[in-house]
């Protein structure tokens, strides 16, 4: 192997484990080593510092699954909160406190209380129990790093940089700053690993398990990493970073996305925070396919007020100019905690009180502060409602009948002039069942296509065991999709999707040949989503599409799409069809 010295241009190989490419210099990993630290303390003083490291962490945990939840990710997590409930668990306190009255020090006690249960979890045939035995590791080390005074997270470049390491736990690759961190390579890893699964969900293209990566890359090397084909090009060549204006460019594409048989397919992007609409507007996306408004709420030890709300709106708003801005109202519950708004805990909280539901249920109040703060920025600004985990027609009327009395609070424009268009989110299948109905209340629909999936197929899209099971692409999905679009074109209503599967090049000739009016997003995905749109004909998708419908499952909707050359490979070669 070639020493990381050289200048030699070398492309590595890995497994794809999160979509996207980008190109910057080489940041490699720095962490502070315990070797290095001196021993942590014993007896009843290593008991107490071991019990102020354990909240310590606990308290990281839970400010982090908070980011997560509002930037989306609440299934992904769920990883992190199963860490924070194994520091819960009396037996980890109660050993490592034993030990370390008993003269170990205290971060050599916590390692030896947990060695056993991740051993067996590490011995299990199992990948999903492989998996939690990286998060035993990962707490472990969570907590000898605190007892210690050391960051999870080192100090990370002051541009941004691509990560080059041995490897990255769960909780760092959730902690990762991405306006500094623009994609990851490791040495190892699987793309069905948690480490795997967060990047996914931050949109951070990442390739894993590329033997010889620290010894083939130094510190500031250029790098192009494709997440997709899971390569690694050091110091590439100018004609391999075309495209790339310059270290972690976002790439930008402000002109309207449109086949080459004339359908026009508006292309908007996903965001949870001002800095993603910042982000979104520089991409020259459409507009916002989805503003989750839990961001509103984050940091916040109370819930914010109307005019707190209004003014973060407008900013937001302001960002995007004359684009429109699609409002998701507060999606937390059980699942997703928020806490300014703490929720009784449920059995099953994934299928409980959730999103529109425990607004209707328990805070009406709640809804009626955020419609009147949306109803007072979209008199100045292109701003759209959407109601989230909508189930059934009466909850819709509920909540436009609360909708109706804000208006009248805030004098908004109601039936004498314009209003604010109104929609909902699709991801139970009793609302893609009943689009027909629902189609006749509401503007528009958005399809959550990670929660839909999930909630067909009754399978935690989490879970790496159940992948297979929880495909987008297989038929029962696509018909889902298909039922919701025909549904609203028939009463003139327009559908969006902005899970991932809008960001899938797989899925998105089966999206547009389906008849999906607009794809939602991350910014760094805009114009490349684009660009596929223009290599379709929609025509050709629709035929496509149609006998998709009539298969037996995922992999042969993909073999379908192989012989149509309509997979990503033949999407990236220009056209001329």
């Amino acid at each position: 192997m070639t020493s990381a010295n050289s200048s030699e241009r070398k492309r590595l190989k890995g497994i794809a484990a999160a979509p996207g490419q980008a190109f910057a210099p080489a940041w490699r990993w720095k962490d502070a080593p315990l070797a290095s630290t001196a021993p942590a303390p014993t007896g009843e003083g290593g008991a107490d510092e071991l019990e102020r490291a354990i909240e310590h962490v606990k308290g990281r945990l839970s400010a982090t699954t908070a980011r997560l939840h509002a930037g989306g990710a609440s299934a992904e997590a769920g990883i992190l909160e199963a860490q924070a409930l194994m520091l819960e668990d009396p037996a980890l306190l109660e050993g490592a406190r034993g030990l370390a009255m008993q003269g170990t020090p205290a971060d050599v006690a916590v390692a030896e209380t947990m060695a056993p249960f991740a051993a067996m979890l590490r011995a299990s045939p199992d990948p999903v129990f492989q998996a939690r035995a990286a998060d035993v590791d990962d707490v472990v080390d969570q907590v000898r790093r605190a007892l210690h005074g050391l960051s999870d997270v080192p100090v990370l470049p002051s541009q941004p940089s691509i990560v080059v390491a041995r490897d990255l736990a769960p909780s760092q690759t959730a902690g990762l700053d991405r306006a500094l961190v623009v994609g990851f390579a490791t040495e190892q890893g699987t793309a069905t690993a948690h480490t795997a699964i967060l990047a996914r969900a931050l949109g951070l293209p990442a390739v894993v398990g590329i033997p010889g990566l620290l010894e083939a890359v130094a510190d500031g090397q250029a790098l192009l990493l494709d997440g997709d084909e899971g390569t690694l090009l050091v110091d590439p060549p100018a004609e391999a970073i075309r495209g790339h204006a310059g270290p972690a460019a976002l790439a930008v594409d402000a002109e309207p996305a449109v086949t080459r048989d004339g359908r026009r397919v508006e292309v908007g992007s996903n965001a949870a925070n001002l800095e993603d609409a910042r982000r979104a507007a520089a991409a020259g996306a459409d507009g916002i396919g989805l503003l989750r408004s839990e961001f509103l709420f984050l940091g916040l030890e109370r819930l914010p007020t109307e005019d707190e709300q209004v003014a973060m709106l407008e900013s937001v708003t302001a960002a995007m100019g004359s684009r429109p801005v699609i409002l998701r109202t507060l999606d937390v519950g059980a699942d997703k905690p928020l806490p300014a708004l703490p929720q009784p805990p449920e059995a099953n909280p994934a299928l409980g009180v959730r999103g529109l539901r425990l607004q209707l249920l328990r805070r009406p109040d709640l809804l009626a502060d955020q419609l009147r703060a949306a109803l007072r920025v979209a008199a100045k600004h292109p701003l759209r409602l959407m109601f989230p985990m909508v189930s059934t027609l009466d909850e819709v009327r509920q909540a436009k009948a609360i909708l109706a009395e804000a208006a009248k609070d805030v004098n908004a424009p109601g039936a004498n002039g314009p209003r604010m268009p109104v929609g909902i989110m699709v991801e139970v299948p009793a609302a893609a069942i009943g689009a027909d109905l629902l189609a006749r209340e509401v503007d528009f629909f958005s399809i959550g296509t990670n929660d839909l999936t999930q909630y067909l197929f009754a399978a935690d899209r989490t879970n790496p065991e159940l992948g297979p099971l929880a495909d987008s692409l297989h038929p029962a999905v696509l018909r889902m999709i298909d039922q919701v679009v025909k549904a609203a074109h028939e009463h003139r209503r327009w559908v969006g999707v902005c899970g991932e599967m809008a960001s899938d090049l797989w899925a998105v000739p089966l999206l547009v040949g389906l008849g999906v009016d607009e794809l939602s997003v991350l910014p760094p995905m805009v114009a490349r989503i684009k660009a596929t749109v223009r290599q379709l004909n929609a025509a050709e998708c629709a035929t496509v599409a149609a006998a998709a419908l009539t298969l037996e499952g995922g992999e042969a909707v993909r073999h379908l799409l192989e012989q149509r050359h309509l997979e990503p490979g033949s999407l990236r070669r220009p056209t001329g069809r």
